[in-house]
């Protein structure tokens, strides 16, 4: 697998650029991320989508079209609908996607659970492999951070109602400047109401730099974390170099060192990943080099995108530049049909990801982790 070969590269010292591109070429992802977009009632201060107000509805993406998809993707092809609103018509795609065979899961942020949409789904007979809704601290802080004073309450809702449509229940927490003081008190709440709980670090764009968390600010996380016994599984992530070498250099280089040496590809999908063991704490490292492996982004208007396409609005990358005057015309692949042959899309995509992002970022980790490891 292509995370192999840049585990090999980076922690080993192989050279092994050209293997790494070729094995992307060729490993079809295993889930399709649904970006759907519209106006989102929250405006999420780390949000790495750019607020765009409300636009309606996205267009529609039909069963068939989906379906076709996920009968090419590798494994057993995976949906997640990772908002920002669920929408009505989107029920019958996800449970046919389900009915099919396919993994199904859901991002929400509880807005889902209102009496219509859960009778809806009940017609449906829609009920997902997963649901998340995240938790990010305790109810003033999670308003705060959400910019949204119902936030908590629609998160609450959706997670008490979270079993009528799905069999696992997970809340995710980005760590931040705001809420970095309340892991522990956000744990124990989690631990009440759901079967696995996420942290992650945040992923940067232009604009929430302030929402960064310090180094005695992530001192003070880790502590938490490192002391809380949830009874439940808990999962530390990190899809940002820059998160990942801020928790390392936190943590402290011998143990780091250590763990790096050991560090395992992950057994799960989707596996494009390493799991370093810290000092108790499992930390999951997503290199963005290779984050083309992960995942297919459709997006609203029906697009397949590359992955942090996410970071600008749809209209920039309709028109393939952004508003300071980017190029975006590289995030953009190809309309989606029943016709599409993911597989030979999703090749020639992978060179384009590899000169636009992969190759600059792969050079950052295998350089960040040299010093890690020195």
């Amino acid at each position: 697998m292509a995370i192999d070969a840049w585990r090999r590269a980076t922690i080993l010292g192989e050279s092994r650029e050209e293997l790494i591109q070729a094995l992307l070429r060729r490993e079809v992802p295993p889930l399709i991320s649904w970006i759907v977009r519209g106006g989102c009632a929250v405006q999420c201060e780390h949000c790495i989508f750019p607020f765009e107000g409300p636009k309606g509805h996205s267009d529609r993406i039909s069963t068939e079209i989906m379906l076709s998809l996920l009968a090419q993707l590798s494994g057993r092809g995976n949906l997640v609908h990772e908002g920002r609103q669920l929408l009505p018509w989107q029920i019958p795609v996800l449970a046919a996607a389900k009915r099919a065979g396919h993994g199904v899961s859901v991002i929400n942020n509880g807005q889902y659970a209102t009496p219509s949409m859960l009778a809806l789904c009940d017609h449906h007979g829609l009920k997902v492999d997963a649901l998340d809704v995240s938790i990010d601290g305790p109810e003033a802080v999670h308003n705060l951070q959400r910019n949204h004073a119902n936030a908590w309450r629609w998160a609450m809702n959706g997670l008490a109602e979270g079993r009528r449509i799905a069999d696992k229940l997970t809340s995710l927490f980005t760590l931040t400047a705001l809420n970095s003081e309340h892991v522990a008190e956000t744990g124990k709440i989690a631990g009440d109401l759901v079967d696995e709980w996420h942290l992650t670090t945040m992923s940067v764009r232009p604009g929430i730099e302030h929402m960064l968390p310090t180094r005695s600010q992530l001192s003070a996380a880790l502590d938490q974390l490192a002391g809380l016994r949830l009874g439940i599984p808990v999962y530390l992530r990190s899809y940002s170099l820059q998160g990942f070498v801020a928790l390392c250099e936190v943590i402290g280089k011998e143990a780091v060192r250590k763990a790096l040496r050991e560090a395992q590809v992950i057994d799960m999908t989707p596996s494009n990943g390493i799991v370093l063991n810290v000092e108790g704490i499992n930390l999951y490292f997503y290199p963005k080099s290779l984050q083309c492996n992960e995942t297919l982004v459709v997006d609203a208007d029906g697009w397949w995108r590359l992955p942090f396409s996410v970071a600008h609005t749809l209209d920039e990358l309709q028109c393939g530049q952004s508003t300071e005057g980017d190029d975006l015309s590289h995030f953009s692949i190809a309309p989606v049909s029943e016709k599409l042959d993911v597989a030979e899309v999703y090749a020639r995509s992978t060179v384009g990801w590899w000169q636009a992002v992969g190759r600059k970022s792969f050079n950052e980790e295998r350089v960040a982790v040299e010093r890690l490891l020195a």
